[in-house]
């Protein structure tokens, strides 16, 4: 061509590729709009809008390498400062959390983290799927791990104890982190169900070395899915980000050397989308608001209720920090229960309990038959064949009395933060319609 090349000070020969439109653009905005319910005319209005729009540029989707401000780190700042903690990692679930966690605490092959026996089945499972074995204990009457069955089960191989703030209360952990610390054995909380809650006014999240915080659907705040990671430790955080990111090191320095010759190892990929980062920071936000309703809620149904022979509450450890997504009722027996349940159904109160589960409940875990009976996805036989034969937990469905004796008497009836005090008035009135039946 006998042009000076570029590199030395010539013409690009490619420089004015496109313009390109954007990889996301007004197709994905109206499929994502149609998520929301709206009249016909409304949506007619929308969509011819977008249409009409000539300046259209769609979303960068990716946290990082993102040239508009990130949605993600926004939403773990937010976190941060509603938590109370100096760090704070977004991840596509508290499962991806929580084994995050558990590897920047080093757990693997032959180590033992405490877990409760009533918690979602994810809180065990990542143990197991970090190489780790899980140690079940009893809960008590806060419906969370006791710190007495905690004292129990340690061991040489504990490595962790991870308490779940199970329904929104928090656990006890002022007893819990007492028998953890006599021992010099960290603590991870499971704040999946109970964001926004807190235990002798601090933040759950931010009493033990990490918080582990859910964003599904189901939980307290949401973006869907997702999940975040929150620490005051500098080093923790860092290898939960590298584990978190197939060992993409996000470091101040990427590529050079390790600052604390522990961060270089491979990871796996659990990094939130933006997406869910938008989503979840106006949960953030809302955060209290959320979480004041369903307390207002909860107290206004709770008081409502009359005094019964034979009626208990769930134990609260903390009433201030209670988050109040579940008033939690304790029948006399099992067989009052079970009678009671579907009689409070067909009233029309929002409410569970072991009786009307129409699958294995994952929330017990005398239904973890893939860690009661050891297992394993792999020939290795992992994570059980790390330990001697002798020195394996010995499983069974009955080894937590307590915990199954307190679910087959409890009633758990699901708070809705926009009850009106017309809702609360009739879900408390069909309450007690019931009860002066069966009480």
């Amino acid at each position: 061509m006998g042009k000076e090349l570029a590199i030395n000070g010539g013409p690009k020969a490619a420089g004015d590729l496109g313009p390109f439109p954007t990889k996301i653009g007004k197709k994905e905005l109206l499929e994502l709009l149609d998520l929301w319910e709206m009249s016909p005319e409304t949506t007619a209005r929308i969509k011819e809008l977008i249409d009409a729009e000539t300046d259209f540029k769609g979303p960068h989707l990716f946290r990082y390498y993102n040239p508009r401000p990130s949605k993600v780190l926004a939403a773990e700042e937010a976190m941060k400062k509603l938590v109370g903690t100096e760090y704070c990692l977004a991840t596509n679930s508290c499962t991806s959390a929580l084994v995050a966690a558990y590897r920047a605490l080093g757990i693997g092959v032959g180590d033992e983290v405490i877990v409760p026996a009533y918690t979602f089945f994810a809180t065990s499972a990542t143990v197991v799927s970090s190489n780790a074995i899980p140690v079940i204990v009893d809960c008590d009457e806060t419906l969370c791990m006791s710190a007495d069955a905690i004292e129990k089960a340690i061991t040489k191989r504990t490595k962790a104890v991870v308490p779940v703030h199970m329904r929104g209360a928090p656990a006890q952990m002022d007893a819990i982190m007492d028998v953890a610390n006599k021992h010099g054995i960290p603590v991870i909380e499971d704040t999946a169900q109970a964001a926004g809650g807190s235990f002798g006014g601090k933040s759950l999240g931010s009493i033990g070395v990490m918080g582990c915080f859910s964003f599904d659907y189901y939980k307290v705040i949401v973006s869907g899915e997702g999940g975040f990671l929150t620490t005051d430790d500098k080093r923790l955080y860092t290898r939960a980000l590298n584990w978190h990111d197939c060992a993409a090191c996000w470091r101040p320095d990427r590529f050079g050397p390790e600052a604390e010759g522990e961060e270089l190892f491979c990871g796996e990929n659990y990094r939130m989308s933006e997406l869910e980062g938008a989503v979840a920071l106006a949960q953030i936000k809302r955060a209290d608001e959320i979480v004041s309703g369903h307390r207002a809620a909860k107290k206004m149904i709770k008081n409502a209720i009359d005094d019964f022979a034979g009626l208990r509450f769930r134990r609260i450890a903390d009433e201030k920090g209670d988050t109040g997504i579940c008033l939690v009722m304790f029948l006399p027996n099992a067989d009052t229960a079970q009678k009671v349940l579907p009689a409070l159904q067909a009233e029309g109160v929002p409410c569970g309990g072991i009786y009307d589960s129409k699958v294995r409940d994952w929330h017990t875990y005398n239904y973890w038959e893939h860690i009661l009976q050891y297992k394993s996805v792999a020939s290795d036989k992992l994570p059980w064949s790390g330990v001697p034969e002798g020195e394996l937990p010995k499983y069974s469905k009955d080894m937590c009395p307590n915990t199954l004796k307190l679910l087959s008497q409890a009633i758990l009836v699901d708070i809705e933060c926009n009850l009106s005090d017309e809702d609360c008035a009739k879900i408390s009135g069909a309450i007690n319609k019931v009860l002066h039946v069966y009480l």
